[in-house]
């Protein structure tokens, strides 16, 4: 019995071991070809933060003189107090400069010390986003965002709270075009630049950063899609030729909304605000209206550019007319469709309608008038 157990073991060992590849051997031919030595311990990023009114603090001037430890919050006026030193003025330095004032402040009332300065709450950054995205201006983001782990809870049987974890994530160019409404089919996403305070011991001024933000949308290559800080300025400049393959990359990595809003009116079933797909031209917007009555007239087109310009087309209606045309162009958020209709005995409705959702910085006079010349 023995010996029918023994050749029994032996089969199957011969034939599971026959499938098995030379794990060990893979394993440390990896290692050995991927040591990382303490040099990587030195990669530490730049430390270009400036500090501003409303950032939180956390400064420990010696781990021996744990009374000087303090939190504070940079007040309006750019100061914070500290111990020691009372009231002092931080606006305007990054956290090595000012880890390197404190040590010389501080060197007068201990021996060594070691200023360390944590952001233990960024404040609220405001940038301003130019060029050709859908609505430039300036735009308020959060200085980080965080996000809560529940999946190793510890639970405390006493008063019943739970540990979790937490990640913080800045802002970066991605996230302030998209509060801009994202791209155009026109933008040019190869050239984009980012325009940054630079640090007083750099000399001050300006600094600016060229970078090629197509990458992002097409390879996810995130070393072009940047932080960016309180007072960044960021250009998009406009191309000679529409990049539908971006524009498209843009909707489906959520850069740009999947919808937009126009207002049509005039001889469709369901005149109104109408939700259309971004990628919609004008005779997608008419259908999803119920489609055209009998037409007599022709079809007004009005669209309020970002530089301040008025984009006015009178043309046939033609279900068939190629898309993106002049008589049937891509559309943007915004923008107004008369169909074969008496602009001047639906005032009211022009006014009370299209002003207040879409065009608020246009007065109701101006656009009647663009309507009505």
């Amino acid at each position: 019995m023995l010996n029918n157990l023994s050749k029994y073991l032996s089969i199957l060992l011969l034939f599971s071991g026959s499938n098995l590849p030379a794990l060990t051997s893979i394993n440390l031919e990896t290692n050995n070809s991927k040591i990382i030595s303490t040099d990587y311990l030195n990669k530490l990023p730049p430390n270009d933060y400036i500090l501003g009114s409303g950032d939180n603090l956390s400064i420990v001037v010696s781990r021996d003189y744990p009374e000087l430890t303090s939190t504070s919050v940079i007040d309006g006026e750019g100061t914070i107090y500290l111990p020691k030193l009372n009231r002092v003025f931080v606006k305007g330095l990054n956290i090595a400069e000012l880890q390197d004032i404190l040590n010389k402040a501080y060197g007068e009332f201990i021996k060594f010390p070691n200023v360390e300065v944590i952001v233990t709450e960024y404040r609220v950054i405001r940038v301003l986003v130019s060029g050709e995205v859908e609505n430039p201006g300036l735009q308020t983001l959060k200085g980080s965002f965080k996000t809560i782990s529940e999946d190793n809870q510890i639970a405390n049987v006493n008063n019943n709270s739970f540990n979790k974890s937490s990640t913080s994530f800045f802002p970066t160019v991605f996230d302030a075009i998209r509060m801009s409404g994202g791209i155009t089919p026109f933008t040019d996403l190869t050239n984009v630049q980012v325009i940054r305070k630079n640090n007083l011991s750099e000399g001050g001024g300006f600094k600016t950063a060229t970078i090629d933000f197509s990458k992002v949308l097409i390879s996810g290559e995130t070393t072009q899609n940047i932080r960016i800080y309180d007072g960044d300025v960021i250009k998009l400049k406009k191309s000679k030729k529409e990049n539908k393959f971006l524009f498209t990359k843009a909707i489906l990595s959520n850069l740009n909304s999947k919808f937009i809003s126009v207002f049509i009116t005039g001889r469709v079933v369901n005149p109104g605000k109408t939700a259309i797909s971004k990628a919609s031209v004008l005779t997608d917007a008419v259908d999803i209206a119920g489609g055209v009555k009998v037409l007599k007239g022709p079809v007004l087109f009005i669209r309020f550019n970002n530089d301040g310009t008025i984009d006015k087309r009178k043309f046939k209606y033609k279900k068939n007319a190629k898309r993106g045309s002049y008589s049937n162009p891509m559309l943007r958020n915004g923008d107004l469709i008369f169909v074969d209709q008496n602009f001047l005995t639906s005032t009211n409705e022009i006014v009370n309608e299209v002003t207040s959702p879409f065009i608020g910085i246009f007065s109701a006079y101006g656009l009647i008038k663009a309507i009505s010349e």
